[in-house]
């Protein structure tokens, strides 16, 4: 489903640049959570709470980084396939170019009539 059909309005350029920055938070913090749990595991007397709690919150960052990442990844192959998006001039530039040539047919025509 496009931005179009979903009835949501297309987000700015600002806007998608504001979920990569926080997409790449949450990647930091999947490092941070792997590293915590890595470090809980290397104790003599791990906690498996702290474990849990840290598998709890790796897991949550990577669910949330696939759903933004796919999200933006629909939006990307929806302007690569032409369909509408922000600037996208394409439709109006194969319009022009069909309607310059019907000009030059009809002044062809023209010509040879006069």
């Amino acid at each position: 489903m496009s931005y179009k059909d979903s009835g949501q309005p297309q987000p700015s350029l600002k806007e998608r640049l504001q979920k990569l920055d926080e997409i790449e938070s949450k990647v930091m913090q999947i490092m941070q959570s792997a590293g915590g749990t890595l470090e809980e595991l290397s104790k003599d007397i791990p906690s498996q709470k702290q474990i849990e709690v840290h598998a709890h919150n790796f897991r949550d960052a990577v669910r949330d980084v696939e759903l933004e990442l796919i999200s933006q990844l629909n939006y990307l192959s929806q302007v690569l396939a032409g369909l509408p998006y922000e600037k996208n001039v394409y439709k109006e530039t194969i319009d022009l170019t069909i309607a310059a040539e019907r000009l030059k047919n009809v002044e062809r025509i023209l010509s040879k009539a006069l």
